[in-house]
């Protein structure tokens, strides 16, 4: 899984387990099934200032193997598009109260490894393919990542997201 989508799929989980109808942005047909408001997440984009694991973490100890890696740190800035959907019977601004229950929740309880920055919301418009109206914010954060370092191999390894749990 690329880094925005681990991005995206850390944001998703936050609101799904707060409850709030959010699922991955662009699958097909996605609206027919929602009578409410619903939220779709995707990426904008993303960046970094530098290429590569340039920060140096340190060692840390792997019972499995019973020997020191070292750990190397990226960070990236991420903008993810929060599309809130609403149906003509709750109006337009289902929209804006979906928007603010999720800028809540995520500032609430960031996912681990993301910092939260500013959301930006856009204007409402009408959705003639989806029949809902739909307003889009974009949220900025900044996401660190770890990797570990083989030794055998030298190439680096257990590209995550940080604070995920190992599994």
């Amino acid at each position: 899984m690329s880094a925005l989508e681990l991005v995206r799929t850390a944001v998703l989980n936050v609101l799904q387990a707060a409850d709030i109808p959010a699922a991955a942005a662009y699958s097909d047909d996605w609206a027919a099934a929602y009578e409410a408001p619903v939220l779709t997440v995707g990426v904008g984009g993303g960046g970094s200032l530098r290429v590569g694991f340039h920060d140096y973490l340190g060692e840390w100890y792997d019972e499995k193997t019973a020997s020191y890696q070292e750990r190397y740190g990226k960070e990236l800035d991420v903008s993810l598009l929060l599309d809130a959907y609403a149906p003509r019977a709750v109006g337009a601004a289902g929209c804006d109260t979906l928007l603010d229950q999720v800028q809540n929740v995520l500032t609430a309880s960031p996912p681990a490894g993301l910092r939260m920055g500013d959301m930006e919301w856009g204007e409402v418009d009408f959705d003639r393919k989806a029949d809902l109206f739909r307003r889009r914010a974009t949220l900025h954060c900044s996401a660190a990542f770890v990797a570990t370092l083989q030794e055998e191999t030298g190439l680096l390894l257990d590209f995550k997201l940080k604070g995920e749990l190992r599994h």
